[in-house]
């Protein structure tokens, strides 16, 4: 028990002791935040990563075997020259991208011919997203090179040579 004559007691552990725990368990608690959003974040780059990279394959066999490009069309609905370069990836990708939009290729866009994204609903968090698809798909210039971020789209230009 303690002593009743005594107004301060020594306390049990060391101050430094208990600023240390402290620190620790903050220090492992922000990086457990940070981990947990780096997680979600790649959760949401990787399918639409694989979107663009499964719809360029098929269109620059099809370029390659037929010397043109396929005519403009939706990626959820190609037509049936393309079907025979192995499309069933790009199905899958679209199933499973997790940012809802419109997919097109365009033949004719300004650049050459490209795979078009336009998100349904554009926000800073969509534009975010299309920045990181393009750190990992070309130069992380969102403005720049073959993989441009517009104002409501996202276009990654194709090159056949």
């Amino acid at each position: 028990m303690s002593d009743p004559n005594k107004v301060l007691q020594e306390p049990h552990t060391r101050s430094w002791q208990r600023a240390l725990s402290l620190g620790f368990v903050g220090l492992v608690l922000g990086l457990t935040v940070a981990a947990a959003l780096i997680f979600w974040h790649s959760r949401q780059v990787a399918p639409l990563v694989d979107v663009f990279l499964a719809a360029r394959a098929p269109l620059l066999q099809h370029r390659a075997e037929r010397g043109a490009w396929p005519p403009d069309f939706d990626l959820s609905a190609p037509p049936e020259a393309v079907l025979p370069y192995s499309y069933a990836p790009v199905r899958a990708a679209l199933t499973a991208a997790g940012v809802p939009g419109r997919w097109r290729f365009e033949a004719g866009a300004a650049g050459g011919a490209a795979v078009v994204f336009r998100p349904a609903a554009w926000n800073e968090e969509v534009r975010r997203v299309l920045v990181s698809v393009d750190r990992r798909l070309d130069d992380g210039k969102p403005s720049a090179g073959l993989f441009c971020v517009g104002t409501d789209h996202a276009v990654l230009t194709l090159k056949a040579d």
